[in-house]
């Protein structure tokens, strides 16, 4: 029998630390590929660009139309489809134990995410994101991710 991917919905930082916590403490069984400390580097490297800038936005059309769209029933819905992950977005990290570091580093861009207050002007997907929707859509994204991994207190590990 399969494990379904379980439905996370993170309302705050603290909820998305305290399920990367668990997961490390307590261990998991992965539903996909990635590790916890592959997609804590995604996790890191998707707020980081964000709130520094990729240096990229889709045409205005697109963030007008299809990005508003899609970042509008993301919030509403508080569940992210399955896509392609961009390149540069992807761990580098290997499928091997995990990288404390990497956590930390996952986590401490949580921490700044929380509080960040800075220009969304250069956003990549869609325009007029508040801060408030900026944070919720990092905090879906975070548990998109993580619901891949079940802990170990709920499957055989």
């Amino acid at each position: 029998m399969s494990v379904p991917k379980r439905k996370l919905d993170f309302q705050t930082a603290d909820d998305v630390i305290g399920e990367i916590e668990r997961l490390r403490l307590d261990g998991y069984s992965r539903l996909k590929r990635w590790n916890l400390t592959q997609m804590c580097e995604h996790l890191t490297k998707t707020m980081e660009g964000e709130m520094n800038g990729f240096g990229f936005r889709i045409p205005w059309l697109l963030r007008r139309t299809v990005g508003n769209w899609m970042t509008r029933r993301v919030l509403k819905t508080r569940s992210m489809p399955s896509v392609p992950t961009l390149p540069s977005l992807r761990p580098t990290a290997g499928d091997v134990a995990e990288d404390s570091v990497v956590i930390e580093q996952c986590i401490a861009t949580i921490r700044k995410a929380e509080l960040f207050d800075g220009s969304l002007d250069d956003y990549p997907f869609v325009d007029g994101l508040s801060h408030d929707e900026w944070r919720q859509f990092m905090w879906i994204h975070a548990a998109h991710h993580l619901g891949f991994l079940v802990p170990c207190d709920s499957a055989e590990c």
